[in-house]
């Protein structure tokens, strides 16, 4: 099978409110297109054939790519003609059906999210091209795009070069199910607004898959009280109100002020129910209105993608995996 990397990025990551209330830096369609270049020449030079790039109306991914001499095929998807959150979701989906080896995902929490959704299990690289993120990590993307080439064309067991992360299942009462990767939050307001989630003083619950201390958004509240790491089973729930108090930093540059009533460890597909009214924040953003009288049931499953782990790609492609 011809090796295969998928390319997803999003052209609104890092163009959220929190550049505008907080210190959060946006990042440009030019540094995104940059970033896309250095992926796809590491992906050509791990061992790529075959690129599969999601397109936008921006044309990132196009203008990514001019003037660039690959020695692969490159394939686009169709560019919608509006941006959202179901275009990353319908390209993994698409990835999926294309048998692709491994998929380069350029965005925040809230676009390897959406990916999640259209392919859950996927491999992924993970690579974060904004600020406020927990489930992407910073790395160069030259590197990245080399790491999914190896694994793309060489097809190692999965296991061997990547974690398969958590993720939080939430199932509403009528049936609809959503999931989130880092965080699950009912926040006390009536719409989602402009989503985002900037200040700790109106939240009623959370559900946290990873709670690590030296990150930036709400899952950092739950790393104050019940640390757990990425590759850590289960989860923390935690409920606030009346209780002890912390500020932490809840976007770049801003600190809030939240206090916390209860919070319990959860086994891994543990599940506790949470009701309205409320919004639901799912990875930091306001998503889904929960009126009085309905709930959801959420779940931290250990079932996710399978985010590559660079060093081990790597040391595949010299010969030293063990």
């Amino acid at each position: 099978m011809t090796a295969t990397v998928g390319v997803i990025a999003n052209p609104i990551a890092g163009k959220d409110i929190r550049r505008l209330v907080s210190f959060a830096s946006p990042v440009s369609d030019m540094a995104k297109i940059g970033i896309i270049r250095r992926a796809v020449v590491g992906a050509v030079e791990g061992g790529a054939q075959r690129l599969l790039i999601t397109d936008d109306r921006r044309a990132l991914g196009m203008r990514a790519i001019d003037n660039l001499s690959l020695d692969a095929e490159v394939v686009f998807l169709d560019a919608p003609p509006y941006d959202s959150g179901m275009n990353s979701q319908n390209a993994a989906a698409a990835f999926q059906e294309e048998g692709v080896g491994a998929v380069i995902v350029l965005g925040g929490d809230g676009t390897h999210r959406d990916v999640v959704k259209g392919w859950r299990n996927a491999p992924l690289m993970a690579v974060s091209t904004g600020t406020n993120n927990v489930f992407p990590r910073q790395v160069e993307a030259t590197i990245a795009g080399q790491a999914a080439g190896v694994v793309a064309s060489r097809e190692p067991p999965i296991h061997e070069v990547a974690d398969q992360a958590k993720v939080i299942d939430v199932e509403l009462d009528d049936g609809e199910a959503e999931q989130a990767l880092v965080d699950l939050a009912l926040v006390d307001e009536s719409f989602t607004g402009s989503r985002a989630v900037w200040t700790g003083q109106r939240l009623r619950e959370m559900v946290a898959a990873i709670a690590e201390r030296a990150t930036v958004g709400l899952s950092c509240i739950a790393s104050r009280v019940a640390p757990t790491t990425r590759h850590q089973a289960g989860g923390v729930h935690v409920t606030f109100g009346d209780g002890e108090r912390f500020r932490i930093p809840i976007a770049p540059g801003l600190y809030s002020e939240v206090e916390i009533s209860s919070w319990r460890r959860l086994h891994l597909n543990e599940s506790v129910e949470i009701s309205g009214p409320g919004v639901l924040s799912f990875d930091g953003e306001r998503d889904l209105v929960l009126p009085r009288g309905r709930s959801a049931l959420v779940t931290v499953s250990h079932d996710g993608p399978w985010v590559i782990d660079i060093e081990k790609a790597m040391s595949l492609e010299c010969g030293e995996a063990r």
